[in-house]
């Protein structure tokens, strides 16, 4: 049976696309915990960020790292943001498939979020937020991207995976 990440990975259904390479993937979370909320996931199937080799795992938290950045160049989580990991059932982790939070804060959400938080890690979901506004948001990120040294960074990290395998 393949992942709903896995298909998303395949292009079997639609996403609201931040950035891609050959390891990982960023999109929007259609039930975000707030406007910016993407999830960071491997193009690997694993259901624990420990499967992965330890380069691809670096690489992983690499790109976090850069789409943290434009997610506060784009005025999501300049206040503050989540690193949510949800790995392993035991965390009520839904999909069975690596994946990582960022999860954008601001000062006073904390009611709103807190149940929205409580909801979505409950598997009560909620409304989807319509593909066509996650379309935009997912826009104004990869704006703020620095695509050469995300290229950079994946060349580099495929170099490492092959001499580590």
């Amino acid at each position: 049976m393949t992942c709903i990440f896995c298909q998303i990975a395949a292009g079997e259904l639609p996403s609201a696309l931040v950035y891609r390479d050959t390891h990982c993937m960023a999109f929007m979370d259609v039930h975000p915990l707030g406007q910016g909320h993407l999830l960071l996931i491997p193009l690997a199937h694993v259901e624990k960020l420990e499967q992965l080799p330890t380069v691809i795992r670096q690489h992983l938290y690499q790109v976090f790292d850069t789409l943290l950045a434009a997610q506060r160049r784009a005025g999501f989580g300049v206040e503050g943001t989540h690193l949510i990991v949800n790995d392993g059932k035991a965390t009520n982790q839904h999909i069975p498939h690596a994946h990582l939070h960022l999860v954008p804060r601001q000062r006073g959400d904390g009611l709103g979020f807190g149940l929205r938080m409580f909801m979505h890690f409950t598997g009560l979901f909620g409304r989807r937020t319509p593909l066509q506004t996650l379309r935009r948001q997912a826009l104004v990120i990869a704006a703020e991207l620095d695509p050469q040294a995300l290229e950079n960074l994946a060349h580099r990290t495929s170099r490492l995976h092959a001499t580590s395998t």
